[in-house]
């Protein structure tokens, strides 16, 4: 994987879950949401990628592979565990370090790009760059600190033994999230140094604002961004690292039930997930992926469901956002990210360029709506967009525009067509 900011958007924009078990839904829908979309990457998992005597059991993604391949849709694998498995009968311990290194070494092999598989079936080019482990342990917080340290490591020295090049990355925390612990309940400052050495990539982090526990309307405080800086603090990191986010929604719940309303706020958390900085304002983002696009609300009620009919697949309102930025971005690369005082970004592709605005309290400096932004050489015409759709077009003349009394409250884009 290039660093994030080589990274054109759509390629950055993906969902889950492909799944690699028997018992998993059919995966049709979340090719068709994928597909309309225009979004290139998946997130694949298995709860049954080793045996109870955690011996690896690599083929079981074979099949997976295949369909990921025929379909355009570049995974990302992630091994699951959870701390309820200790409980099993028969338990399945998380393993050693011995048992993570032996699977990673056995998985990357197999599955990286012109690896086992791909050479089996005389596919080049096609594989999974990016491995992720134990979803959200911060939650359960039943897995001991020190194994869990100790399976990342495994996993990392077993596939950077394969490849050097390829990404490994802790699977989502949540509880910053949560309940704002930045410790991510202990299990971040564990890793800290696997962070720090360059054995991990980054951290991806599981952002659902809520109207109640994360209102995003209150500022950039329940932002992703800020979850990101306050972890780094807490885990004393020196290193400049990237972030990830495999999953992360606008919940349709209490006071936040208008499908319009939610839209709405879903913009502006997209283009927070999208436009995380690092250090001396370096775009950071690897990955951000809205959870829920194959899901209609009889699967999990309404709250991150982004369709509303599975067969065939049918957008909810927020799926109609993500298609329609990644029309505007999905080609384009982020040139700057400012989210700590103007709350813009701006992009950059062939033959225009994106700028975007996050317009609401507590997220931007810039005052009275009024956006100033510096054309690139060239410019022909300028297009507001916002959350619905096209606003306004105008006809640049300078190398200067500004937008007058944008009402706040929402997300602004606009694409100068060069």
């Amino acid at each position: 994987m290039a660093v994030a900011d080589a990274i054109p958007v759509r390629w950055k924009v993906g969902t889950g879950n492909i799944v690699t078990h028997l018992t998993g839904r059919p995966t049709a829908p979340l090719y068709e949401a994928l597909h309309w979309v225009d979004a290139r990457l998946g997130r694949m998992n298995s709860y049954g990628w080793r045996t109870v005597d955690r011996i690896p059991q690599v083929h079981n993604f074979d099949d997976a592979m295949m369909e990921a391949y025929k379909n355009g849709i570049t995974p990302i694998i992630l091994f699951e565990y959870e701390g309820s498995y200790q409980t099993l009968n028969p338990p399945q311990p998380i393993g050693s370090y011995h048992d993570w290194f032996r699977a990673g070494v056995e998985f990357s092999r197999r599955f990286r790009p012109n690896g086992e598989w791909g050479r089996e079936h005389g596919i080049r080019d096609f594989g999974a760059t990016l491995y992720t482990a134990i979803n959200e342990p911060d939650v359960q917080n039943t897995i001991p600190k020190k194994a869990y340290r100790d399976a990342l490591e495994g996993l990392a020295d077993g596939i950077h033994s394969v490849d050097a090049q390829l990404k490994v990355v802790p699977a989502g925390f949540a509880a910053c999230n949560i309940d704002g612990d930045a410790t991510l309940r202990g299990y971040g400052p564990v890793i800290a140094d696997l962070l720090e050495s360059g054995k991990l990539d980054g951290i991806d982090l599981h952002t659902y604002y809520n109207d109640r526990w994360y209102p995003l309307i209150k500022g950039r405080e329940f932002s992703a961004q800020s979850c990101f800086d306050r972890i780094k603090a807490a885990m004393g990191l020196k290193r400049d690292i990237n972030f990830y986010s495999t999953e992360f929604n606008i919940s349709r719940s209490g006071s936040w039930t208008d499908a319009q309303v939610v839209a709405k706020l879903f913009l502006t958390a997209f283009w927070d997930n999208m436009g995380i900085v690092g250090a001396n304002g370096r775009p950071a983002t690897a990955l951000a992926f809205p959870w829920g696009l194959p899901d209609t609300p009889d699967v999990d009620g309404p709250g991150y469901a982004m369709a509303v009919a599975a067969n065939p697949w049918k957008p909810e309102e927020r799926a109609k956002v993500l298609q329609r930025v990644l029309k505007l971005a999905g080609d384009m690369t982020i040139v700057s990210s400012d989210p700590y005082h103007s709350g813009t970004l701006h992009l950059t592709g062939a033959d225009a360029d994106l700028f975007v605005w996050n317009n609401r309290r507590g997220w931007t400096d810039v005052k009275d709506g009024r956006w100033e932004i510096t054309l690139p050489a060239g410019a022909r015409k300028i297009e507001l967009w916002g959350w619905d759709g096209l606003r306004s077009v105008h006809k640049p003349s300078g190398d200067r525009f500004i937008f007058e009394a944008l009402p706040a409250g929402e997300t602004y884009m606009a694409l100068v067509t060069r």
